[in-house]
């Protein structure tokens, strides 16, 4: 059985996976004239969101990269759905928000991610050898 750790089911990879998924499918339906679909693309806080909250899964309840990815979002759908000017009355909440998480985080830190080595799959384990003239245990037939 292998016991090798999984990666999280719920990650950026996944949502960024699913987005040009669905992107494609929306571009497709609106080339085959099949649907008008140019007004579902004013959804795309949504994409962010599901950004932010893949993050916060991974990285836990206060990971900075998701709070981004989440501000950005709920900006964005002010922006995209809120009256006019509401944006720029409401943005010092952003601050507010980001200097709670940074607080938060010098709270209750959170622990270091181990960092994967960057040459792809580990060095290999050197073999019994059958040259004589090495001190490697010798093979014989």
């Amino acid at each position: 059985m292998n016991t090798q750790a999984r990666p999280p089911l719920f990650s950026t990879k996944l949502v960024f996976g699913l987005t040009v998924i669905a992107l494609g499918l929306i571009f497709l339906a609106d080339s085959m004239r099949w649907y008008d679909a140019w007004h579902l693309l004013t959804w795309w806080p949504l994409v962010l969101a599901a950004f932010g909250l893949a993050r916060l899964a991974q990285d836990g309840i206060l990971s900075l990269r998701g709070h981004i990815w989440l501000v950005f979002s709920v900006a964005g759908f002010i922006s995209q759905f809120g009256p006019w000017g509401l944006l720029e009355r409401w943005w010092p909440v952003f601050l507010v928000w980001g200097g709670l998480i940074v607080t938060l985080r010098a709270i209750f830190p959170q622990p270091k991610r181990a960092k994967r080595p960057k040459g792809g799959s580990p060095s290999p384990i050197p073999a019994d050898s059958c040259d004589p003239g090495t001190d490697a245990p010798q093979v014989k037939p």
